[in-house]
């Protein structure tokens, strides 16, 4: 088989450009870094906001699901080329939303002293916040490897 002159000046340049192109993608470290970071500000609103709050005060809470809300905005904006950290960031914006809802919903049953409501928010806020500890064990594992 007869190769011309001008592929042998091609095909590293090709290889090359391919390899450049592959490279140019976050590093899975710092993916894992950018939700991280994310989580850690969720939480640490959340404490601030719950921190020197009175135990049935319904604006602490309010601005806790709020802050939650904002972390599953920014969690979800994160770009992610890893599939395994794609599964992650779905489980926390799930988690963040879920017990944002919750939250919110129960505020509004307190507020309007349904008892029954707030016994379903209740139910429904330790179903979203569930997850968390394994959500978090994995994710650290994954980010750990």
């Amino acid at each position: 088989m007869h190769f011309p002159k001008r592929y042998f000046f091609l095909m590293p340049i090709t290889v090359a450009m391919s390899l450049l192109i592959a490279s140019c993608g976050e590093s899975r470290t710092a993916q894992c870094v950018k939700i991280n970071k994310i989580a850690d500000e969720a939480v640490s609103e959340v404490k601030s906001h719950a921190k020197g709050a009175q135990a049935k005060d319904p604006k602490a809470a309010l601005q806790a699901a709020e802050a939650m809300e904002k972390a599953s905005q920014k969690m979800e904006a994160v770009e992610l080329q890893d599939k395994k950290l794609k599964y992650y960031q779905t489980g926390f914006v799930k988690m963040y939303r879920d017990t944002s809802q919750a939250t919110r919903d129960f505020i509004a049953a307190y507020k309007k002293q349904d008892r029954e409501a707030a016994d379903l928010a209740k139910n429904n806020l330790l179903e979203a916040t569930t997850p968390e500890e394994q959500l978090l064990a994995d994710f650290d594992s994954y980010c750990s490897e």
